[in-house]
């Protein structure tokens, strides 16, 4: 279940500077943060977010399966979209998946719900 998760990593590469870019979300101790960063790997946004934004990160990653997501990674070689996601449990355990044109069943409403949830603090 994806409320166990403490963080999460995702890397989005499309093929339009304005699809490049990663978040870190991470429930630490003074409460969940994010950390959006550009195409260059710059942190723009470095926050603290809301409970509620954190449940809704973490409802998104369960209902888009993201713990089906492990061990996910295929390359075409060919495609210059791509994707790396890293999550870490309670346990220490990392779950990671990566993918170059192509990409795991729920990933595209995953990534879109991101950009969603944070669309506010990117404005």
């Amino acid at each position: 279940m994806a409320d166990r998760f403490l963080s999460i990593r995702f890397e989005n590469m499309g093929s339009k500077e304005e699809d490049i870019y990663s978040v870190f979300v991470n429930l630490g101790e003074d409460g969940p943060e994010m950390v959006w960063y550009d195409a260059m790997g710059d942190p723009i946004v470095e926050v603290g977010i809301s409970v509620e934004e954190w449940d809704i990160v973490m409802k998104l990653a369960e209902e888009c399966g993201i713990a089906d997501w492990d061990g996910f990674d295929e390359m075409d070689g060919k495609s210059d979209t791509g994707f790396s996601f890293e999550a870490e449990d309670a346990e220490g355990n990392i779950l990671w998946a990566e993918g170059e044109g192509s990409f795991p069943d729920g990933y595209e409403a995953f990534e879109k719900g991101l950009r969603a949830i944070f669309a506010g603090y990117l404005e």
